[in-house]
């Protein structure tokens, strides 16, 4: 996928901190701002892209720090506040400056890095160490005079669209360091459902860059502490996009809205009814494992995202569907009725309606 469907979609920030901050943030995959952001923190949401800005020396406690664009990344979900010290400035002044911390799914950074596992950001006995990592850090650092519009002042701003393509479409490699972005409802910080006109807008909250050409032609595996989760590159697969272009144009055409968001593919209602969809790209031979896997998130989203939905709008709806969507037709009968006898649908998005496989509980009748 062309991460240009994407990128007017996105929101955009700047980070800035010395360089030595920054080792650490890659090292943790965490951010971590001043309590006076604290409400501007709590604008931020998982899948924003952020751009990773290195002081120089004058704010950093090594003489080879300088000031450039060090890389990019995206915001993950388990937001918290700190009680302790974290970066090096904290733990020689016994003070906890950054206490909002900003989780991190992915970072890409424009220089190769020597490994950060033995390396400790509160050891100031570690300086040449610390010297060298910074000096790789900074070996293909983007110049700010080279970005034009990139705002410079403070430790945190917004970053415009022109300015983001700018760094996103530069032909440098991406060094690629990833944590845990499995899928979870049990999120510190929630996305809301919001209304979507097409499958792009559905990735807006998703934490990872992988699925984009653009991205990942550019990537070099990196030092990744955790496993990535797949399920994030599914939802951007064509086949998976398709037929949530297709959901939408069929409800969508019948007056319903249209929602989703880093969790739930789409769900569709109107005043009298509501269907909540899971799509799995299938084939024969695996339609029992991804069918297994969609209806535990039917269970768990309608469970924890949908009825919040719900109670938050005072809906009262009259009838209401689960529905798992393979791409083609399963040959699994018993594990269909399975799946039915858990009162879950499963049906094809079939031209301008929905077909049933199986049971029909009344859900063809849009």
């Amino acid at each position: 996928m062309d991460f240009g469907e994407l990128i007017n979609i996105k929101k955009y920030f700047r980070f800035t901190g010395p360089p030595e901050h920054w080792l650490t943030a890659i090292k943790y995959m965490t951010w971590g701002l001043e309590e006076k952001y604290k409400e501007r923190w709590q604008e931020i949401q998982p899948g924003d892209i952020f751009f990773i800005h290195s002081t120089g020396s004058n704010s950093s406690l090594f003489k080879n720090a300088k000031s450039g664009i060090l890389g990019l990344g995206i915001v993950a979900a388990n937001f918290s506040i700190k009680n302790d010290f974290l970066w090096l400035r904290e733990h020689l002044d016994k003070k906890n400056y950054w206490p909002l911390l900003i989780p991190f799914s992915e970072i890409y950074i424009f220089s190769e890095l020597s490994s950060l596992d033995s390396w400790d950001a509160s050891k100031v006995d570690e300086k040449s160490k610390t010297e060298k990592l910074i000096s790789e850090l900074l070996k293909q650092a983007i110049p700010i005079s080279s970005i034009s519009g990139f705002p410079q002042m403070g430790s945190f701003s917004k970053v415009s669209t022109d300015v983001a393509k700018q760094i996103l479409f530069d032909n440098k490699p991406l060094h690629l360091y990833s944590a845990d972005s499995e899928s979870s409802v049990f999120e510190s910080k929630r996305t809301e459902l919001t209304k979507v006109s097409n499958a792009v807008e559905a990735l807006r909250y998703e934490g990872t860059l992988l699925p984009f050409d653009n991205i990942s032609t550019r990537t070099v595996a990196g030092e990744s502490h955790f496993t990535r989760d797949n399920e994030l590159l599914a939802r951007a697969e064509k086949s998976h996009s398709s037929i949530i272009n297709r959901l939408i144009g069929i409800f969508q055409s019948r007056g319903y809205e249209t929602l989703s968001n880093r969790n739930v593919d789409l769900y569709a209602h109107n005043k009298e009814k509501s269907f909540l969809f899971e799509v799995k790209s299938t084939e024969n031979n695996n339609f029992r494992p991804q069918a297994r896997k969609g209806v535990v998130q039917l269970l768990e989203y309608e469970y924890f995202e949908i009825s919040k939905y719900i109670s938050d709008k005072n809906y009262n709806f009259k009838e209401k569907y689960d529905l798992l969507i393979p791409s083609k037709i399963p040959k699994d009968d018993k594990y269909i009725n399975f799946i039915n006898d858990l009162d879950i649908g499963v049906a094809l998005a079939d031209g301008n309606s929905l077909k049933p496989i199986g049971n029909d509980f009344g859900f063809s009748k849009i």
